[in-house]
């Protein structure tokens, strides 16, 4: 196996490991990959195989990112306070609701 492609599978056996066998602990999506990575290609199918890999690490390497982003600046809180916060970050307040007078 060359070198780039080792390297994209045991990148891809590590994003495959953070987002789905710790959360649930089913090892199916790494089983999986093993064996579409061990059956055998030509060398034009290597090629596109390996274009198709780097996308996928790509993918689940920015839904990972996204995700903790996410996360971290948009925590979960009740509707109120989150449209209040969004109207003092841009300089405004809420109106008062007839429930809060």
């Amino acid at each position: 196996m060359p070198e780039n492609l080792r390297h994209t599978y045991r990148h891809l056996l590590r994003e495959i490991n953070r987002q789905f066998t710790r959360v649930n602990g089913s090892r199916a999506w790494a089983s999986q990959l093993r064996l579409e990575w061990q059956r055998p290609a030509n060398a034009d199918a290597s090629a596109t195989r390996s274009v198709a890999a780097q996308n996928v690490l790509t993918y689940l390497a920015n839904s990972r990112k996204y995700k903790d982003l996410l996360a971290e600046f948009n925590p979960k809180m009740p509707e109120g306070d989150r449209i209040q916060r969004t109207a003092r970050r841009v300089g405004l307040e809420t109106p008062k609701s007839f429930s809060d007078q």
